[in-house]
C-alpha cells in the first residue's frame, strides 16, 4: 500500500473522525497525532477518560506501525499505563517500533500534553496481515 491509502484510510475511519483526531505528520517511520479535548472525551472526574487514552495509543501505534510496513495490522495486545490526569488544551501521541518480524511486531506509543509532559505510555503487539495471507 502507498502511504497516501494508508492516511486516507485513517482520515476516514469513522471511529477516529469521532474523537477528533489529527495527523499531524504522517512519513515512513515518522507519525505524529494529536488530538484537541472536548467535554464528551471527559470522564466524571473531568479528565481524558481512559479509554482515550487507549484509543490514542492503539492508533497511533498502528499507524506507525502501518507507515513502515505498508500493510494492514491488527491489535492482539494494548497496555496502557496512565502517568498523568490532563483536563483542558491538546495531545499529542508519537510510537515506535521496539521489535518486528514477519508476523508481528512489538510497538511502544507515547501521549504527551503541550509542554511535553508525559500524560501516558503503551505499548501493543501487532500481529501483520500480510497480502499472502
Amino acid at each position: 500500500m502507498l502511504l497516501e491509502d494508508i492516511v486516507k484510510e485513517f482520515e476516514e475511519c469513522p471511529f477516529l473522525q469521532h474523537l477528533g483526531l489529527e495527523i499531524l505528520q504522517f512519513e515512513e517511520g515518522d507519525v505524529k497525532i494529536k488530538l484537541a479535548m472536548k467535554d464528551y472525551l471527559l470522564n466524571t472526574n473531568n479528565t481524558l477518560h481512559g479509554g482515550v487514552y487507549a484509543s490514542v495509543l492503539d492508533f497511533i501505534q498502528s499507524m506507525h506501525l502501518r507507515s513502515v510496513t505498508k500493510t494492514r495490522c491488527v491489535t492482539t495486545n494494548l497496555t496502557v499505563h496512565y502517568t498523568a490526569p490532563v483536563t483542558g488544551g491538546e495531545i499529542f501521541a508519537e510510537a515506535e517500533i521496539i521489535s518486528k518480524g514477519y508476523k508481528t511486531a512489538f510497538v511502544e506509543g507515547t501521549i504527551k500534553d503541550e509542554t511535553g509532559k508525559l500524560l501516558s505510555k503503551g505499548t501493543g503487539t501487532f500481529k501483520l496481515i500480510r497480502p499472502d495471507q
